[in-house]
């Protein structure tokens, strides 16, 4: 079991983000004596509100947790070095009291993510927005996996990075062409991570997991609901995904998430779905 670990969270103010923290937050002494755990969106705010829900998610624990809000919008990316910096410098440092307590685990569950265009390939009319949204989807998430394998296996630290995939990495769906090819992109930047990892000659083990969570019941389903741009098909599954409550929950696949991080039986670059029995 690892002395101390660090958890750094993307996305975190909301929705599947703050779910994982607080799935995190009550499953704490697999994971060690000592859990730092950096919360990162834009939100001040909604990071507050996750980390509320985090301590009185611990109940009681005698694991000591420490957690830190860090806003920075991962799609600016004039700042994204900085910001980068900033939160792997924060997320490496000694524990608060005690400064030869290691952090000798590191987790990052990148997570930040945006719908981004909705609507037909032929029809899309913004170049800007289009490159915003892969500045955040593919850009800012490749970066920050890059810069956390080098930042925490340079310290010995065992690494292991949580892609937050979708069903859309691996099958297309009409009128989300944007959101696939990010997911996808994802995929397979980590694939490839894992595979460049499995043969380097390194201290620390490095592991990488694509976990798609389901069709979870967030402000994003929501949204797709509402869109006038999306598939009518898509848009009717859906819909009737939300009104019969057969949504996947954010708790139950953070939880189950958790679960499959503490096994830690995955092949690492799989693509594991919530739905997987394997998993």
């Amino acid at each position: 079991m690892p002395h101390c670990t660090v958890i750094v969270i993307t996305g975190a103010s909301r929705g599947l983000g703050r779910a994982i923290a607080v799935a995190f937050a009550s499953c704490l002494s697999p994971f060690g004596e000592h859990i730092r755990v950096i919360l990162v969106a834009r939100s001040k705010a909604d990071l507050i509100h996750t980390e509320r829900d985090m301590h009185n998610a611990v109940n009681g624990s005698a694991v000591h947790l420490e957690i830190f809000c860090c806003c920075a919008d991962l799609a600016d990316l004039s700042a994204l070095e900085s910001d980068i910096d900033n939160i792997f410098h924060l997320a490496s440092q000694s524990a608060k009291d005690s400064d030869d307590v290691p952090f000798d685990r590191a987790i990052l569950i990148n997570n930040a993510g945006s719908l981004g265009y909705l609507g037909k390939v032929r029809d899309m009319a913004s170049l800007v927005d289009l490159q915003h949204a892969i500045n955040l989807n593919v850009t800012s998430s490749i970066w920050i996996s890059s810069q956390f394998v080098s930042k925490f296996s340079r310290r010995g630290a065992n690494c292991l990075i949580v892609n937050i995939s979708s069903l859309c990495a691996i099958e297309p769906f009409s009128t989300m062409s944007v959101y696939c090819s990010g997911k996808a992109a994802r995929d397979m930047l980590h694939t490839v991570l894992a595979k460049e990892e499995s043969n380097a000659e390194s201290s620390s083990e490095i592991r990488i997991l694509n976990y798609a969570p389901g069709m979870c019941e967030t402000e994003m389903s929501r949204d797709l609901c509402n869109s006038d741009s999306l598939d009518s098909d898509l848009q009717r599954m859906y819909r009737k995904a939300l009104q019969e409550k057969t949504m996947v929950q954010p708790r139950d696949t953070a939880e189950k998430l958790v679960q499959i991080i503490t096994a830690n039986n995955f092949e690492s670059g799989k693509h594991v779905d919530f739905w997987d029995d394997a998993a």
